[in-house]
């Protein structure tokens, strides 16, 4: 079985709600700051994607 990046995304956001909470946004933020500052663009792009996930409302599983 192959997951996507989307896919992916959408469930590690899942977990960092669960982890973080109200305050997981920020903390992929930080995370981005900081892959940054290392020159990782590959892992800016993820990340900045799992924030924009982040900060939309939390979807409910029916």
């Amino acid at each position: 079985m192959h997951i996507g990046i989307d896919e992916a995304v959408s469930i590690y956001a899942r977990a960092c709600r669960a982890w973080y909470g109200p305050r997981a946004a920020k903390v992929a933020r930080a995370e981005i700051q900081k892959l940054r500052k290392r020159g990782d663009l590959s892992g800016v792009e993820v990340w900045t994607k799992l924030a924009t996930e982040l900060e939309r409302p939390a979807q409910r599983d029916s």
